[in-house]
């Protein structure tokens, strides 16, 4: 669990990090041949980080409430709070992806020549907006789970 929420904090990381770098070659064109290519890279590298973290809650989920069947004594609330983080997680989460994925296709195109230089704009500044907006869910959504699985395992934190 805990090698994944790490990756998860280092793929997004690196996101944040690629989509401010395909905001900047937008403007000054520090790649080598094209964007599109470090559009491409950093398509990759978006998609995977988002994905792995949307499969890393459906996995502690399962971890849950497999748990939880083993312990009835424990009751369903943890499970219920877990399905809330995910209820809370996937809207974000989704509507980043698919803003950066337009946003990609749209730099391709405007690229190429055939839509308005304003149509990357928006998309960028809203990617940007989502990003961090998905991002903060994201972290407040692994403390809470951390939080349940600790709760679940009447184990204590030792930071807090």
């Amino acid at each position: 669990m805990w090698f994944f929420m790490i990756l998860s904090y280092i793929m997004v990381a690196l996101s944040g990090i690629g989509l401010g770098l395909v905001g900047l070659n937008h403007y000054f064109d520090f790649w080598a041949r094209d964007h599109i290519t470090l559009d491409l890279l950093v398509s990759i590298i978006f998609i995977a980080a988002q994905t792995l973290v949307m499969f890393f809650f459906v996995g502690t989920g399962v971890n849950v409430r497999e748990y939880l069947e083993s312990h009835p004594e424990l009751g369903k609330d943890l499970y219920q709070q877990m399905f809330a983080i995910k209820r809370k997680l996937y809207p974000p989460t989704m509507m980043v992806t698919i803003l950066f994925m337009a946003m990609v296709i749209i730099d391709g195109a405007y690229f190429i020549g055939k839509v308005s230089e304003w149509w990357f704009h928006g998309l960028y500044l809203g990617t940007v907006f989502y990003f961090y907006k998905a991002t903060a869910v994201q972290h407040a959504s692994f403390r809470e789970s951390t939080e349940i699985v600790l709760a679940m395992t009447k184990t204590e934190r030792s930071d807090s």
